[in-house]
């Protein structure tokens, strides 16, 4: 008897657990991504200023480098 009560559970949790599944993909309308648009690094944080954010990385890169902090 307790065997086919646990038989019965775990087909009903099985039967219900594709139901639950949610939509994960994003809405499109007319070939397009219909969401937020993305900025890029530069044009959220440095106004569009390309290579004062390519500078910005570069020296962050800089002071993560164990030789250059390094003393000879």
């Amino acid at each position: 008897m307790k065997s086919r009560s646990y038989l019965t559970m775990g087909a009903l949790s099985l039967l219900l657990c594709g139901c639950l599944e949610v939509e994960q993909h994003p809405g499109w309308r007319h070939g397009e991504y219909n969401g937020k648009k993305d900025n890029m690094a530069q044009q959220a944080n440095f106004q569009g200023d390309r290579l004062a954010w390519w500078a910005a990385i570069s020296n962050r890169n800089q002071k993560q480098n164990e030789f250059r902090r390094a003393k000879p």
